[in-house]
């Protein structure tokens, strides 16, 4: 009798925490879309890229947080797999690094240089 309560509590809890991943990814979506994918454009400079890296990351939410749980920042948890499958889409083509690497600490610098003529 104890196992099959305990069968019955562990399927409650798994309907449970489906319920809560739905309802963190629908408010997620609703909420957060247009932020993370304007991010992405700003970062990568592509609308393509953008929208399809969110709506991979939401996919992979989909999958994940039923199982592993709902992550105490949806948001932010969305923004970075967007932002990690965007580095991996980018990265054959040599313009992630570009991105990551030198756009933020030497972009001004070298802009000034080659705009300078010897």
């Amino acid at each position: 009798m104890f196992v099959v309560m305990m069968r019955v509590a562990a399927r409650a809890i798994e309907r449970s925490a489906m319920v809560d991943a739905d309802a963190a990814i629908s408010r997620t979506y609703r909420e957060e879309w247009s932020m993370i994918v304007a991010g992405l454009v700003r970062r990568y400079g592509d609308l393509d890229i953008a929208e399809e890296t969110a709506a991979e990351a939401f996919a992979t939410a989909v999958e994940r947080w039923p199982v592993d749980g709902v992550p105490p920042n949806p948001g932010a948890w969305i923004t970075t797999t967007a932002h990690r499958k965007a580095v991996d889409r980018l990265a054959p083509r040599g313009q992630a690094r570009r991105q990551t690497e030198g756009g933020a600490s030497h972009g001004g610098r070298l802009a000034c240089r080659a705009g300078r003529r010897r």
